[in-house]
Parts: C-alpha cells; structure tokens; sequence
C-alpha cells in the first residue's frame, strides 16, 4: 500500500511539474517554425529543386531510348517469309529489339549551365527556408513580448486595484467616524471602479495576445501555455557604441535575404550564358543496335537463328544542327536575358541599400529606447514620490482626494511606460544581435 501511495505521489508531482512548464522565447521560435505550414510547403519546394539538380547532372550523361520488342505467332496457311509464298508451316517472328543511344557532345555549354544554375536554385532554396524562419521567428518574438508586456500590465494593474481597496476601505472607516465628507468616498470608489476596469482590459488585452501567439506558432499542445519572462525581466538597459559599418559587412554575409539576392545575380548570369548557347551550333553524336528473327519447323531451332550476327544491324553517327535563321527570336531572348542579368544586379544594390538603412535605424531605435527607458525610470520614480506626497497631504488636510487619484493614476501610467520601455529595448536589442549575425532560433531548418 505504501508503494502505491508513493507511485500516485510520483505520478502527482510528475503531472503537476509537465502542467507548470513555461516556454521560454526561443522555445517558442523553434516550435513556431517546426509547427509552420510555411515551412513544410517550402521543404517540400527545396525537395523539388533537389530533383533538379541530379535531372540536370543526368542530362549530361547518354540517353537510352525504349526498346520495344514484339513476337508474333502465326499458325495454319500463311506466307514464308524467306520464299515468300503461301505455307501451312508454323512459323514464329521474333523484332522490335532496337537499342539506340544518343549524347550532345557540343551545345553551348547549355547543359553545365543548366547543372550550375539547378544548384544554385537548390541553395538559394535553403536560404529561402532560413529567411522564411527568420519572418516567423520576428513575428513569434513580437507576439511573445506583446503576451509579456499584457501579463506584466496586469500584475502592474492587480497592484494598483489591491492599494487602491485598501485605501477605499480606510476611507469608508473615516467616512463612518465623520472624519471624510461622502464626496471624497464617492471618488475613492470610482478611483476603484476605475482601477478594476483597468485590469479587465488588461486581461483581455492578455488573452488576445495568448490566441495571436498560439496562432503565429500553430500550438498543437494541450493545456494553456504559459511563458517564461524571468531572464527577460532581469535584463538591463544600457547604451553600446557599435560600428554600422562592420556590421553591415556581417550581415551582407550572413543575412539570408542578402545571399538570396546574389543567388538570383547568379541564376540571372547563367540564364544569360543558357540563352546564348542558342546562337551555337549543336553536335550530337547517337549509335543504336537493332535484331529482329524467325524461326519455322523447317529451320534451325529459334535461338540458333538469334545467334545469327547476319540479322543484328548497327548504326553509328554525328549530327550537326547549325542555327541561320529564325527571326531574330534568339537575339532577342538573348537581349531579355541580359536585361535580367542588369536588373538582377540593380536589386542587389537596392538590398545592400536597404539592409545599410535597416542597421543605421536599428541602431538608432536601439539607444533611443535606451534613452527612454532611462526617462522612464525616473518617471516612475518621481511619479510614485509624488503619489506618496500627495497621500500624506490629503491625511494632513492640505490636499483634496481627486489630486491623490490624479497621482495615482500618473504613477499607474509611468508603470506601464517603464514596462513599454523595457519590452522595446529587449527587441531592439535582438534585432541589432540579429543584424551581427545572431540567429533568431536555435535550431537549424532546412
């Protein structure tokens, strides 16, 4: 009996410890983009583009065409095929044994081109899954901190809705003893009713923010999902001298969206090569073994005949298709392509442009938020020595309860933008790391 006890206590504690966990954000982000239907569409893309590279680097080696045997029998009055007249001798016929194999020696250089420009596809697929994790993982990280900031907004609010009771019930005793005229109850307790409002929109401003981050993570698990906050509660905000410059480098070689961008450069260029290789001559070379046999009861037995090299013919050659004239179409695709290869390079230009500003404003919003959390803070600060102030004013007479509620409110609103404050630097912060070369997730998607 003792061991069971002990089993249903094991199994109790086991249950209660799998029903507490709290996913940190970066479980969030690996599960998010492991759960994403996005993410399993484009594995299956990059499957496709793996096919393609060994169809290319088959394409290079001979091709062996269908051999389409047939056998015909043939009984009763009919005609010999070696005399040519009519018989009644059973005769079989045995053809259609044609092998032939063909390989471009010559075309441009069309066919390496493809394989190249099929690799390159295969690699900028890999890239395309990485950034299409990154987009989640942004997208998991903002919802995450919203989820954070509604949860730390209602333990700030419960605060203030449990001073503010306290203080309502120390106003109703003084009402009672005559102390405080019923005017200063009536705005105590809408000071109250104010409060709890508060904190039911917080609440629902939490649950709203839950369903969009179990949305964004497509959240299979069963039970609530509860996150963990105490490592991102802990950091502080500090201002950093980093070069805009040096990390530019760094993520030009490191962001996948960069690299997607030259990968396009290259597919363009190989495009260009492909399209030329069509103003080229074409050399082919092909060869082919062909059989076909009879036998009759008059004959020898049928696999005697089949041995006989007087019925296998073989066939050898090279073939030359030289382009003279076809509209100018060829030219023209060649003129396409190269537009494509130039405007290629034109958009990777723009992304360098574009990635250097994403930097200089994350940089910028970076010690921005830094500066306002320092701002913050000390709103906070006087904001709450004002509250006490005015509380101790009001006791002494000297002061009316609509400015202890005024100072009250104040010091509920500079909780919220320290909380603000702290929750934008965290992914200012992680945007800059990410720019670095940081990754958003920790485990590798391909």
């Amino acid at each position: 009996m003792k061991r069971y006890v002990l089993i249903i206590l094991l199994f109790w504690v086991g249950t209660g410890i799998a029903q507490t966990k709290k996913w940190t954000l970066e479980e969030c982000i690996d599960y998010g983009v492991e759960q994403s239907l996005q993410m399993q569409r484009q594995r299956l893309q990059n499957r496709n583009e793996q096919l393609s590279v060994r169809d290319a680097a088959l394409s290079l080696i001979p091709s062996l065409n269908t051999i389409s045997p047939y056998a015909n029998f043939n009984y009763g009055r009919g005609i010999d095929p070696e005399t040519n007249t009519f018989t009644n001798i059973e005769n079989k016929t045995v053809g259609g044994f044609n092998v032939n194999a063909g390989m471009t020696l010559f075309s441009g250089f069309s066919g390496i081109n493809r394989l190249r420009s099929a690799k390159i596809s295969k690699l900028k697929g890999l890239k395309e899954t990485e950034n299409l994790a990154n987009d989640l993982a942004i997208q998991i990280m903002n919802a995450f901190f919203n989820l954070v900031y509604a949860e730390e907004s209602i333990r700030v609010t419960g605060e203030q809705v449990d001073n503010s009771s306290l203080q309502l019930k120390k106003m109703q005793r003084e009402y009672e003893l005559g102390r405080r005229p019923k005017s200063d109850l009536f705005n105590m307790q809408a000071q109250q009713a104010s409060n709890e409002y508060q904190l039911i929109v917080c609440q629902n401003n939490r649950s709203n923010a839950l369903i969009n981050l179990k949305y964004i993570m497509n959240y299979q698990e069963e039970g609530e999902l509860e996150v963990d906050v105490t490592t991102l509660l802990k950091m502080v905000p500090v201002s950093e001298l980093s070069d805009a410059g040096s990390i530019f480098d760094k993520a030009m070689e490191t962001l996948p969206e960069a690299i997607i961008s030259r990968y396009n450069v290259r597919l363009y260029q190989l495009n260009l090569y492909a399209t030329r290789a069509s103003l080229y001559p074409t050399v082919s070379m092909n060869g082919g073994v062909s059989f076909g046999y009879y036998s009759n009861q008059s004959d020898g037995s049928f696999w005697s005949q089949v041995k006989d090299e007087n019925r296998i013919g073989k066939s050898f050659g090279f073939t030359m298709n030289i382009p003279v004239f076809s509209g100018l179409g060829r030219r023209s695709n060649v003129s396409r392509a190269k537009n494509y290869y130039q405007d290629a390079q034109i958009v990777y230009r723009q992304k360098e442009q574009s990635v250097y500003k994403e930097i200089r404003q994350a940089l910028l919003d970076l010690e921005s938020v830094v500066q306002q959390y320092k701002l913050a803070e000390k709103k906070e600060e006087f904001s709450k020595l004002s509250y006490e102030a005015g509380k101790k004013r009001y006791e002494q007479g000297l002061g009316t309860i609509i400015d202890v509620n005024t100072t009250s409110n104040n010091l509920l609103q500079a909780r919220y933008d320290l909380l603000k404050a702290r929750m934008n630097y965290i992914t200012q912060k992680r945007m800059v790391e990410f720019y670095k070369g940081v990754p958003l997730q920790t485990k590798v998607h391909e």
